[in-house]
């Protein structure tokens, strides 16, 4: 007569409860994992987008500070800067005369420029014929969007300072600071920043 041991089965593989439990296991790995990825995917886009909007906005800076350095100041349209705020945030807005078309390129006439920041936007007007009484030749172009905060230091360089705004009365000054500052949802602001050396001063 056969011992009861004699009837027990070998193993032969694995319970409900085993295989429940790394089924559990497995899916939270693969949550994580999956988690994990999508957010090193979403930082990584997002560090794309601002890199691509930095360089853009770089490029448009350089545009900018081109036109500027060949500036010029006549007492009916003088070089202007002033300085706003809109929301709390730095809105400058700076006018001046230039015979450039906005691109880095010239014109054969001398047109009226004025930078400033429109909510959300940093634009550029010009105004080609300047005697005219209408709007018609009063030209928009957005430089940039998302846009916080758009500010201009301008430097004197009789006194040597550097001031936030530039008086219409006076002459054109040597250099110029140009800031600005971007936010997109949820992310901190960053700035960019370009130097101005205006050679049309004296």
């Amino acid at each position: 007569m056969s011992s009861p041991a004699s009837h027990s089965r070998p193993d032969a593989g694995f319970t409900l409860v085993e295989v429940l439990v790394a089924i559990t296991l497995l899916a939270t790995v693969a949550a994580m994992v999956f988690g994990s990825l999508l957010t090193t995917t979403r930082l990584a886009e997002a560090g794309r987008d601002r890199a691509a909007q930095e360089q853009t906005m770089r490029r448009v800076l350089r545009v900018m500070a081109d036109e500027i350095s060949l500036s010029s100041h006549e007492k009916p349209f003088p070089w202007t800067g002033i300085n706003g705020t809109l929301e709390g945030q730095p809105a400058d807005t700076l006018a001046f005369l230039t015979m450039s078309d906005g691109t880095g390129g010239a014109t054969t006439e001398t047109i009226r420029v004025v930078y400033t920041r429109d909510g959300d936007r940093l634009m550029r007007f010009a105004k080609k014929n300047l005697y005219g009484l209408t709007d018609d030749s009063l030209d928009q172009l957005e430089l940039a969007d998302r846009v916080k905060g758009f500010n201009l230091r301008y430097f004197d360089g009789q006194s040597r300072i550097w001031i936030d705004e530039w008086p219409a009365a006076t002459k054109v000054p040597k250099a110029l600071l140009l800031e600005v500052t971007f936010q997109q949802s949820d992310e901190p602001p960053w700035t960019v920043r370009e130097w101005v050396t205006i050679g049309a001063s004296s």
